[in-house]
């Protein structure tokens, strides 16, 4: 099976190039250049809520790789990912997350596991992919082996309408009891490790909240988002 994918995704690239998503230079989906021209964000080896986020009582923090309003490329990027279906791109993202987590003291000799943001089944079935597990298993493959395990704590049963068209109020109610613990996925908390819900853009922090009350409400002590760019939207 992986060698007809292999060879499916190479006739495809040569009979159509891959092309930059922000430059549409051919070679890559995301060029090099492009890449390097991100207005990256240095974070505090030390990550806590700040006092601008008071609405989120059950995470612990946010880390993100970069500002979404300063950088046009990575809007381009996980537009055409999410909705173009382009899954090259995972490895890109997470190499802008995997610097992130390395910057982190607190990841220091700890295992990390990183949460994927589920989707609704009928979302699942259009897409064909999630893309918070998608960027969750190319994260993985830029950490030192044995260091991190992906876990699929959390199922999404409830139908909600897309995010990105509502309010924060509106998306705080449209999330409400959307998310529910994995019943096949039987897993003890290591206290000792770091647990990351992974999505793709954090706006007004309404998904992952509500992925952590969860979490903390079966005993998970500390959860923190872990996302590629923070899009700072308040109304």
């Amino acid at each position: 099976m992986r060698f007809w994918l292999a060879l499916k995704a190479l006739l495809l690239n040569t009979l159509f190039p891959p092309t930059c998503v922000s430059c549409k230079k051919e070679g890559d989906f995301f060029c090099a250049e492009c890449l390097g021209s991100l207005a990256k964000r240095r974070i505090s080896p030390k990550v806590s809520k700040t006092d601008d986020e008071p609405e989120l009582h059950h995470l612990d923090g946010v880390i993100y790789a970069l500002d979404y309003a300063k950088n046009p490329q990575i809007q381009a990027a996980i537009s055409q990912f999410k909705y173009r279906f382009t899954q090259e791109l995972a490895a890109p993202f997470a190499d802008l997350i995997a610097e992130k987590i390395r910057e982190l003291s607190m990841v220091k000799n700890r295992k990390i596991i990183l949460i994927p943001i589920p989707l609704h089944a009928k979302r699942l079935a259009y897409r064909g992919f999630n893309q918070a597990e998608v960027i969750a298993k190319a994260i993985q493959s830029h950490l030192p082996a044995g260091k991190s395990e992906l876990q699929p704590l959390l199922v999404r049963e409830k139908e909600t309408k897309q995010q990105a068209r509502l309010t924060k109020e509106e998306r705080h109610k449209n999330l409400e009891g959307a998310f529910h613990m994995n019943n096949n996925f039987v897993q003890s908390f290591d206290p000792k490790a770091i647990h990351f819900l992974v999505d793709d853009v954090c706006t007004t922090g309404s998904t992952l909240e509500n992925c952590a009350r969860v979490l903390k409400e079966n005993g998970v002590p500390k959860i923190y988002g872990l996302v590629i760019a923070r899009a700072f939207r308040r109304e």
